[in-house]
């Protein structure tokens, strides 16, 4: 039933490796920008978040969070 799904993961974490194994500053500089852009997006979300009505912040804010991703 999973069996096409986690053949797509495991071909993915064998890639992973790969690249960590054959390019250790490529993997570095690649997980950097991804904290980077994950760093963003909160900032996005605390900022949206902050400026509206407290009865309406959780839901601007679980809403940023969906876009951030």
């Amino acid at each position: 039933m999973f069996t096409d799904t986690i053949t797509k993961c495991a071909a993915n974490a064998a890639r992973i490796a790969r690249l960590s194994a054959n390019n250790p500053l490529g993997f570095w500089v690649s997980s950097a920008m991804a904290g980077a852009y994950v760093g963003l997006g909160i900032i996005l979300i605390f900022t949206l978040g902050n400026l509206l009505d407290p009865s309406v912040r959780p839901l601007v804010m679980g809403a940023t969070f969906g876009i951030a991703l």
